[in-house]
């Protein structure tokens, strides 16, 4: 390591600079970790009449929407009715059990319980599903969604 290196480290450290420097560089290296499509990544998420849907978007907007706002880590991005296709057919119920109790596979959580909120209800993750689930389906006239 270089003297100058070593001194802007240390300076970083003392000034408590150092664990946001990590954060930003962990933050650049997992950006570029997704192997999702963001092709249909909304800007303005959609609002409802609905009570129910609006409870739900206000549970996304402050947890779902950081994975699928974009699709992170492989999360359905809720403007990308392409990737949720194949879970539409699954029906409301086991995608609310999902969103719930979370989904594992062999290299750990690709969905987390309650989307990494374990402050939320069981009501309000269901809301959050039936948020993006209407909001995913509101532009695809016949699509039905079991339970």
């Amino acid at each position: 390591m270089h003297l100058s290196q070593y001194r802007a480290r240390r300076t970083a450290m003392r000034h408590g600079l150092f664990p946001a420097l990590i954060a930003v560089m962990a933050m650049s290296v997992l950006a570029g970790c997704s192997n999702s499509d963001t092709a249909g990544a909304i800007a303005d998420p959609p609002r409802f009449d609905d009570p129910h849907l609006e409870a739900g978007r206000s549970t996304w907007m402050m947890t779902c929407r950081a994975c699928h706002l974009t699709g992170v880590a492989g999360a359905p991005a809720v403007g990308n009715f392409d990737a949720w296709a194949p879970r539409l057919g699954k029906g409301r119920s086991a995608l609310h059990a999902s969103a719930v109790n979370g989904l594992r596979n062999e290299s750990g959580w690709t969905m987390p319980p309650r989307g990494g909120n374990q402050r939320l209800s069981t009501e309000q993750v269901k809301a959050a599903v039936d948020y993006m689930l209407a909001a995913v389906t509101r532009d695809q006239p016949g699509v039905t969604i079991g339970d």
